[in-house]
């Protein structure tokens, strides 16, 4: 049979899961931070500075890369490092909510951001080919690729720019 102290000590950690339970259950809960922009041109400009900052790296780095002066390993991890970059602004852009009159102007940077990001993934790939070694002309034709990305990604961004409010 059932002691007197084992029918406390079952109650007792009965009382403590059930009184637990309740207080999870009505605390408020999180769902995540988010982000209230109330200056959307000053936002649209800062994740623009940030973008040309990543812009500059890799082209810094692709010179380094054609010059042989950057391995292709140390050129793949440091853009993979600003394709995620690239990625967390387009969040940025995604979760600003941006009004109706800056919605063209966001959709045009958020799709040169996209744009930039294939940018950054034909880098790697030629970086890829590099290590296993590349003909002159199969270069040229990566290079070409490359350039007409960035044209892209630059002529999304001055639309950008040409819808602002």
């Amino acid at each position: 049979m059932a002691t007197r102290k084992g029918i406390i000590i079952t109650i007792a950690i009965l009382v403590a899961i059930s009184g637990a339970s309740f207080a999870v259950w009505f605390l408020p809960q999180n769902h995540g931070s988010s982000v209230v922009v109330s200056d959307y041109k000053s936002e649209l400009d800062s994740v623009k500075e940030r973008h040309l900052l990543i812009i500059t790296a890799i082209d810094s780095n692709l010179k380094g890369l054609s010059d042989k002066s950057m391995s292709p390993d140390e050129f793949i991890n440091q853009t993979q490092v600003s394709s995620s970059q690239v990625t967390s602004l387009v969040s940025e852009l995604v979760e600003s909510n941006a009004p109706t009159q800056w919605k063209q102007s966001y959709g045009a940077y958020f799709e040169s951001l996209k744009k930039y990001n294939n940018y950054l993934t034909e880098t790697i790939s030629l970086a890829n080919k590099m290590k296993g070694g590349i003909s002159t002309s199969d270069l040229n034709d990566e290079m070409s690729k490359l350039d007409a990305l960035k044209k892209e990604s630059d002529a999304l961004a001055t639309k950008s720019d040409q819808t602002r409010p």
